[in-house]
C-alpha cells in the first residue's frame, strides 16, 4: 500500500503541476476555445436578473413543461444553453489548490489500486504504464466526449478538456507504473 500511496502523491503532484502549466501559465484554453462574454459587467448583471438563484439552467428546459414536439422545435430553432451561475461568486484561493490537489491524489490512488489488483507480479513497466494511461483514456473520452453528444456542449471545448486529461494520465501512468510494481 505504501508503493501506492507514495506514488499517488507523486503523480498527484506531476499532475498537480501540469495543471498549472495548462490552465495557468498557458493562454492557450482562452484563446482557442474559450470566450468571453461581450460586455462582461453588463451580461453578468443581466445573468442576476434573469436568475432567480445558483443553479444549472438549461434552455430549451425539459422541467419547464414543455412537450416533445415543442422542445424539439426550440432545440432546433435555437438558441440551446446550459448555464452554470453561482450568484454569490466563488473564493479563488489555497483552499481550492489543496482541494484540487486532493481529488487528483484520490483518483491516482483509485488508479494504483486498480493497477495492483489487475496486473500479474510480474508486468513489466511498459504493461503498467500502458494500463494505467488506457484507463485514463478511457475515462477521459467518456466524461469529456459524450457532452458534445448528449448536451450539444461545442465539441472544442471538450476536445479541450480531454486533451488536458489525457496528458495529466500520461504523466500519473509514468509515475505510478514507476511505484506499483507487485500485487500483495
Amino acid at each position: 500500500m505504501k508503493q501506492i500511496l507514495v506514488g499517488a502523491a507523486v503523480a498527484a503532484a506531476a499532475m498537480f503541476f501540469w495543471g498549472f502549466l495548462f490552465w495557468g501559465a498557458s493562454d492557450i484554453p482562452y484563446k482557442a476555445v474559450m470566450r468571453a462574454a461581450p460586455d462582461e459587467p453588463a451580461f453578468a448583471q443581466k445573468l442576476k436578473e434573469a436568475l432567480p438563484e445558483t443553479g444549472v439552467y438549461l434552455v430549451p428546459s425539459p422541467s419547464s413543461g414543455l412537450s416533445q414536439d415543442e422542445m424539439t422545435k426550440r432545440m432546433g430553432a435555437g438558441p440551446v444553453a446550459q448555464v452554470i451561475f453561482i450568484r454569490e461568486g466563488v473564493g479563488v484561493g489555497a483552499g481550492v489548490f489543496v482541494w484540487g490537489y486532493v481529488h487528483m491524489f484520490v483518483t491516482a490512488v483509485l488508479a494504483g489500486l486498480f493497477l495492483r489488483a489487475a496486473l500479474p507480479a510480474a508486468a513489466s513497466y511498459a504493461s503498467r504504464f500502458n494500463f494505467v494511461l488506457l484507463a485514463g483514456v478511457a475515462g477521459s473520452v467518456f466524461s469529456n466526449l459524450g457532452k458534445p453528444i448528449w448536451w450539444h456542449h461545442p465539441w472544442s471545448y471538450h476536445i479541450l478538456y480531454f486533451t488536458y486529461d489525457v496528458t495529466s494520465w500520461l504523466l500519473a501512468a509514468l509515475v505510478l507504473a514507476s511505484f506499483v510494481r507487485e500485487r500483495n
